[in-house]
């Protein structure tokens, strides 16, 4: 079971480092501008993407590669670093939920990571307590 747990956390770890820091890039970068509008953002206090997108990379994908090298070099530190980086993508994803004006409750897309913080929280204590 632990080795088991250990596995699906490096690749939900993963996943999130790679899809967070892609997403980040794409929305400092302007790659999203056809699928986002910037009214979208009025009522937080961005005006661009630029912010949002260095959070997303930065904050959410830069403590889920950490949790994923951390992980594969460490089981103990990997797994609380892991709880960590799915608290901040749970954290990231209920302020981007809350605050995109153009919502009538939570996406798809935010469900699925939402859930996936949460699995991360979860297969982190897993690992650590294993």
């Amino acid at each position: 079971m632990a080795d088991a747990a250990h596995i699906a956390l490096v690749v939900l770890d993963l996943f999130v480092a790679v899809t967070a820091i892609g997403g980040g890039i794409a929305l400092v970068t302007g790659l999203e501008g056809d699928r986002f509008s910037p009214a979208i953002l009025r009522n937080t206090p961005f005006r661009g993407f630029a912010g949002p997108g260095l959070i997303l990379a930065i904050a959410v994908g830069g403590s889920a590669a950490a949790a994923t090298a951390l992980t594969l070099i460490d089981r103990e530190t990997g797994a609380i670093v892991s709880i960590l980086a799915g608290a901040i993508l749970m954290g990231f994803i209920a302020i981007e939920a809350r605050t995109l004006a153009d919502q009538d409750g939570w996406s798809k897309t935010e469900i699925v990571y939402f859930v996936t913080g949460l699995l991360m929280a979860l297969l982190g204590a897993v690992v650590w307590a294993a």
